[in-house]
């Protein structure tokens, strides 16, 4: 996932580039000014991969509350979601406009504070879907189905691999999991993923090229929400995920 801060005093230390990294942010870029920020609106390859853009309000010769406003007029601006930086929790003024400013949040810097940290992962936590599938075909297919929505989609190949992820990770939104994996197969990785304290409730849809009822049966038994046969319908797919994900920007 890629992020991009706009704040007049840069951030790019240490401790920030460790806190964003934890929750899976593998591209951190910095803009220091408002005209740095529409100079970026003019090149829209650059900002394709963008998932979370935070702007402090208080920047150098700028208004982050109008910056905002501005950047929820473009086609890009109505589809990022917005951490709009405030002085302090109790500023009132600042939170409300936020609200007014088209930011979906805000928060009180620096950025390795708790308070931080809570607004960050509440981002991560509605923005994010995990894949376990060892199937390149339907990896490509389910990837490119969700590039329409403004979330990450995090993938694993292999049932051993996707239980150590699984174990370092944020509870996603929604979990797409084949029942045939190497190494650790998807029910034995369902029942993990049941016993984890975030987990027991969040979405679990397991992908299978299996017609077999006795399959279907175990699987929604185990724990699964739903359960898809591969080669699937893309509009089916996407009525099917409807029922448990919806994203927001």
């Amino acid at each position: 996932m890629s992020v991009l801060i706009v704040d007049s005093i840069s951030g790019s230390d240490l401790n920030t580039l460790t806190v964003f990294e934890e929750y899976g942010y593998s591209k951190i870029r910095f803009l220091k000014s408002a005209n740095e920020m529409r100079d970026l609106l003019q090149k829209p390859d650059e900002l394709k991969e963008i998932r979370l853009l935070i702007i402090n309000s208080e920047l150098a010769g700028a208004d982050g509350f109008e910056l905002c406003r501005e950047i929820r007029t473009t086609d890009w601006g109505k589809k990022i979601y917005i951490i709009m930086l405030i002085s302090s929790i109790g500023n009132r003024i600042a939170i409300d406009k936020s609200k007014h400013s088209g930011a979906n949040d805000f928060a009180v810097k620096p950025f390795d504070g708790d308070q931080f940290r809570q607004h960050l992962a509440s981002f991560s936590v509605k923005h994010t879907v995990l894949l376990v599938e060892d199937d390149p075909v339907a990896r490509q297919l389910v990837t490119k189905i969700f590039s329409r929505y403004p979330v990450e989609v995090m993938v694993s190949d292999d049932g051993l691999k996707a239980y150590n992820l699984i174990n370092s990770m944020l509870p996603p939104a929604l979990v797409l999991l084949d029942i045939g994996l190497p190494n650790m197969n998807g029910l034995s990785l369902l029942k993990h993923i049941r016993s984890r304290q975030g987990w027991k409730k969040l979405p679990v849809i397991m992908l299978t090229s299996s017609t077999d009822a006795s399959d279907v049966k175990t699987s929604l038994a185990t724990g699964a929400n739903d359960y898809i046969v591969k080669p699937f319908d893309i509009d089916n797919f996407v009525k099917r995920m409807s029922k448990y994900f919806q994203p927001d920007t």
